[in-house]
């Protein structure tokens, strides 16, 4: 099957590819894989491992950046599920905007590749 490159920037809307649009601006970090994932989920709220599982990173990797992210107002914790906290992308924060538009201008720019 071919690789097709979905709006939200996963290939065949599984977990985000080393070409994602924020990946191919600012790097493959754990950081930027998190904020990926959680914007594609921008809806609702995830836990540590649905944030590993979409980002394609691991749990470790989670753990060690989610506290980070929230300091700075990127993510949000929002509950607790069976003692394990949900995080989801904080949609009020600028940053997250500005995120975003990045992330739709790299989008674009794939997608013009790719004809």
């Amino acid at each position: 099957m071919p690789t097709e490159i979905k709006a939200d920037g996963r290939e065949n809307g599984g977990s985000y590819p080393e070409n994602a649009p924020l990946v191919q601006v600012f790097g493959a970090s754990g950081k930027v894989k998190i904020i990926s994932a959680l914007l594609s989920e921008h809806d609702r709220d995830l836990n540590v491992s649905d944030i590993a599982d979409i980002g394609d990173v691991a749990r470790s990797t989670v753990y060690e950046n989610i506290d980070d992210l929230c300091e700075m107002g990127v993510v949000v914790k929002t509950r607790e599920v069976g003692g394990g906290p949900m995080y989801q992308i904080n949609t009020e924060n600028e940053m997250v905007e500005h995120i975003r538009e990045v992330r739709d201008l790299g989008l674009e720019r794939l997608l013009e590749l790719e004809k």
